[in-house]
């Protein structure tokens, strides 16, 4: 919000706004980095005061643990270490990797499909969409500006992001060829389509997802 609210002001000219927003929005971003990201973990945590009341992190690697890159928050050259570690997380089939999507939860998490397992391992396509949309200017392919210079990450995220966009498309459609409907989320290990039917709200994101450029043709040429 502070980045959008800083945006508005440039374009209002209401330069006071605009500085102020800026400084709310690096402190943010600082706070990320001072606060929430765990070097053992090499992840985002949550953060918590114990009995002696001293800050702690609560590690479950998941969506909560990757918004920092999947909102636009971290730099690709800045923070490239970070970022690579954010990719081996999600890549990672132990971890947040599926053939049907990023899961909600890690495999390797004590709660992994345990409870009401609405958010502990199912696949969200509209968190998944931010992802793809994240990778996509780490390729260097996007016209965003952060893609104009290469990155360290640049040839991982055309592997990641050509076979995670193919493996989104391939779900929904088989899904829906299957059942009919478009699907509120998606079964990790079977791709079976889950929870509330009629769900054209997010899940209608694989849309923006197709009409995302097709790199597959570049993947290839850098394997060969």
């Amino acid at each position: 919000m502070a980045k959008s609210l800083a945006s508005i002001a440039d374009y209002l000219g209401e330069e006071d706004d605009k500085s102020e927003f800026t400084k709310q929005y690096n402190a943010i971003v600082k706070n990320l980095d001072n606060l929430h990201w765990d070097k053992k973990e090499k992840t985002y945590c949550d953060a918590t005061i114990d009995e002696y009341e001293e800050s702690q992190h609560v590690c479950h690697k998941g969506y909560i643990s990757i918004f920092p890159f999947m909102t636009g928050m971290m730099d690709p050259k800045g923070q490239s270490d970070k970022i690579a570690k954010i990719l081996d997380t999600i890549a990672d089939p132990e971890e947040l990797w599926s053939e049907h999507g990023v899961r909600s939860l890690s495999k390797s998490d004590e709660f992994y499909g345990t409870g009401e397992n609405y958010w502990r391992s199912p696949v969200w396509m509209n968190m998944n969409y931010l992802v793809v949309a994240r990778l996509l200017p780490l390729t260097g392919i996007s016209r965003q500006e952060l893609a104009q210079t290469p990155n360290p990450n640049q040839q991982r995220a055309i592997k990641l992001y050509t076979d995670l966009r193919k493996n989104l498309v391939d779900t929904v459609f088989k899904s829906w060829r299957e059942t009919g409907f478009a699907w509120e989320q998606y079964n990790p290990e079977t791709g079976q389509g889950q929870r509330t039917q009629h769900f054209t709200g997010w899940t209608s994101m694989i849309v923006r997802i197709m009409a995302m450029p097709d790199l597959s043709g570049q993947k290839a040429r850098d394997e060969l």
